[in-house]
């Protein structure tokens, strides 16, 4: 009995070094892993809002103005498909978005921008993919995409002309949300290499 005892002791002894090392490294290394994750987290979660007043605000090389928003809008193509039917207790909003440069080039610092819709409790919801019929302007940051008006589109023809620096252009985006946050909800729009800052919008 006393010889094992021994041995037992002995083992400890000589490992206790070690076993202090890692009664202290678990415990750190759970711990930085668990910071790196939340830290991710925390600067990929758009949190920071940079209010856009009506008169104009300053933000990523652009001037943003106050948005224009529109709930259960009409939709601006003839002939609107039975297929946009919503689903029960949804309700479709329009947001138009104004947007100025300086510069032509600033153009290409909008791109990758995306809009969203926020609630006052945190939801968050992104345009969709599809709302042809409900979209009169060009869609994106960035603005227009032709050369010069194209004859197809007739009276919307100069909202698809690339942007002119100093003057303002309008983009559209187009959601559905629950009905019952259709009046509270406001229009954001956030960008990748700008988090966790976003643009937020008065209603």
């Amino acid at each position: 009995m006393t010889g094992g005892r021994l041995v037992r002791r002995g083992w400890f002894g000589k490992n206790a070094v070690g076993l202090a090392t890692l009664v202290v490294a678990i415990p750190l290394a759970g711990w930085w892993t668990t910071r790196s994750d939340y830290k991710s987290w925390y600067d990929a979660e758009p949190r920071d809002p940079v209010a856009v007043s009506a008169g104009g605000t300053s933000y990523n090389g652009a001037i943003w103005y106050g948005a224009s928003v529109e709930q259960d809008p009409r939709p601006v193509r003839a002939g609107a498909s039975s297929q946009d039917a919503l689903p029960d207790g949804t309700t479709r909003i329009r947001v138009y978005f104004r947007i100025q440069v300086d510069k032509v080039s600033a153009l290409e610092g909008l791109g990758g921008c995306q809009f969203h819709l926020r609630a006052p409790d945190g939801r968050t919801w992104d345009d969709t993919v599809i709302a042809d019929d409900y979209q009169d302007r060009p869609t994106g940051c960035t603005g227009g995409y032709d050369d010069k008006p194209e004859s197809w589109r007739g009276q919307l023809a100069q909202y698809y002309v690339k942007p002119v620096a100093g003057k303002p252009f309008e983009t559209v985006a187009v959601f559905v949300v629950p009905s019952s946050v259709a009046g509270s909800v406001q229009p954001t729009i956030t960008f990748a290499t700008k988090l966790p800052q976003y643009l937020a919008f008065r209603r």
